[in-house]
């Protein structure tokens, strides 16, 4: 009897930790900006992890477009991510393309995608806490600027029913922070594009059923990897998605989206230039395919827009 019964408290006591690891809003980092957003420029890059020589001119041309900082939207290391910090297909996939970058004291900040996640992601937060111009405090955050706030998510967790619920709570909780410190523009980085041209398509399901409305509507400017591709995808109630996956690999294209602006299968990346009019936040961005000698790398603007920010909204 006595042995029942402690069997009885034993699965209570387990169910009762299930079910607050499933309610609990987790606090993921904050990282507050003193200077303002606005002036600076952002050079999103993705799915460089080859370390091939698109990927060395890509890295290459981070100095030469003048980037004050880079945002690298997952697929860090190919095929299968790394199984250390020690790893050494750190060196030749990773830090050999940001080493002009790194060199030149240019602060990177990352996300994770899908391939990182098939060894030690875990290993990624060592590697940033190694190297002072690598950020990546947490698999997603919130980043504040007395202008502006960007979302970092890790969309990988959206594809496993055990995980989506978590972060959703905290990007819920979080853009309501920032909805009452008046953001002014917002971005979200995240590996995953919610709407592609590419020959990934959308995202998938479960991302469409619990990060969608979270986010088209709501937030200015959406940034994604994943699809090797350069895309404007348009904007979306206000909302706008650009891909920038093309750092070492190319895809070939899918179905064009309802609103795309352009898209093309080249290596690349994209540039967004902030700036204050007075009455608004306004991101330039422009579309770059790089080509050539990863010393000498062609850069040739393909196509360019804007994009004016409304903050977060509910």
């Amino acid at each position: 009897m006595r042995l029942r019964l402690l069997l009885r408290l034993l699965i209570l006591l387990l169910a009762a930790a299930c079910l607050g690891w499933w309610w609990h809003t987790p606090h993921g980092p904050w990282l507050m900006h003193r200077e303002p957003l606005a002036g600076q420029r952002l050079c999103i890059i993705g799915d460089g992890g080859w370390g091939n020589a698109p990927s060395l001119a890509v890295g290459r041309a981070l100095v030469l477009l003048d980037c004050d900082q880079v945002r690298y939207l997952g697929d860090l290391v190919y095929p299968d991510g790394i199984n250390g910090p020690d790893d050494p297909l750190l060196e030749s996939r990773f830090f050999a393309p940001l080493n002009p970058a790194l060199e030149a004291g240019i602060p990177v900040y990352l996300v994770l995608g899908n391939h990182d996640w098939k060894q030690n992601a875990e290993a990624w937060l060592e590697v940033a806490r190694r190297h002072p111009l690598i950020h990546l405090p947490h698999y997603y955050y919130f980043e504040q600027w007395p202008d502006a706030c960007a979302f970092s998510l890790e969309t990988t967790w959206f594809e496993k029913w055990y995980y989506f619920r978590r972060q959703g709570s905290w990007l819920t909780q979080a853009m309501e922070t920032a909805q009452h410190r008046q953001c002014r523009f917002s971005l979200v980085f995240s590996h995953h594009p919610m709407i592609s041209s590419g020959s990934h398509g959308n995202a998938g399901e479960m991302m469409q059923l619990h990060l969608r409305s979270k986010l088209i509507g709501k937030l200015d400017l959406l940034l994604g990897g994943h699809d090797h591709i350069l895309s404007d995808e348009g904007e979306y109630q206000g909302s706008r998605q650009l891909i920038s996956g093309s750092a070492s690999i190319n895809n070939d294209l899918g179905k064009p989206s309802d609103n795309q602006r352009f898209t093309r299968a080249s290596h690349g990346l994209v540039t967004l230039d902030i700036r204050d009019d007075g009455n608004s936040l306004r991101a330039n961005y422009r579309f770059y395919s790089v080509l050539g000698d990863p010393d000498d790398p062609l850069i040739t603007l393909l196509w360019e827009g804007e994009q004016r920010g409304q903050g977060v909204r509910e």
